[in-house]
């Protein structure tokens, strides 16, 4: 198993403005996985991280050509959990009352389609009560460590995310 651990460029200055950037960090993960994949043509490939982009972002449909359909897969393709749970309308961060899902995890067919070893079961983001600011303006946003230049002692202005990865114990 391979894991590709990612923090793609910013949006800082704008979405549009700062898109070429992690279209090139989406260009590089995709040699990275094909270059794995020429070594070991089996390779089970997870990639993750804080991408700030969402799952239906241009650096994920027309550069890694991730699907967020287990069906829509063939054996050389990339599966995104995290997808179904954006359209649901659940995110990692929130931005201006709009919540983004920016952190991911993606990974190989193989997870889906091969029963051998570790398959994936399902994935979620990890957003309990104690990780939210409790009230204010950003009630229910992540609960972060700082903001504007005060201790507020939370964790981080994003939730983590996660997915199960089971296998047959014999």
């Amino acid at each position: 198993m391979y894991i590709i651990v990612n923090h793609w460029p910013s949006r800082s200055g704008g979405e549009l403005r700062s898109r070429p950037y992690r279209l090139k960090a989406a260009e590089l993960n995709r040699r990275i996985i094909d270059s794995l994949r020429y070594l070991d043509p089996s390779a089970k490939i997870v990639s993750m991280g804080d991408f700030n982009d969402d799952p239906i972002s241009p650096s994920f449909k027309k550069i890694l050509k991730v699907k967020g359909k287990e069906k829509q897969l063939d054996s050389l393709g990339l599966f995104g959990p995290m997808e179904n749970l954006f359209k649901k309308g659940i995110g990692s961060l929130a931005y201006r009352d709009q919540w983004n899902l920016f952190d991911q995890i993606y990974m190989t067919a193989n997870f889906i389609e091969n029963p051998e070893g570790y398959r994936f079961w399902k994935a979620d983001v990890f957003n309990l009560p104690y990780l939210m600011d409790p009230k204010g303006t950003y009630k229910g946003y992540p609960l972060r460590t700082y903001a504007g230049g005060s201790y507020i002692g939370g964790y981080s202005d994003h939730f983590p995310v996660f997915v199960h990865l089971i296998r047959e114990v014999k």
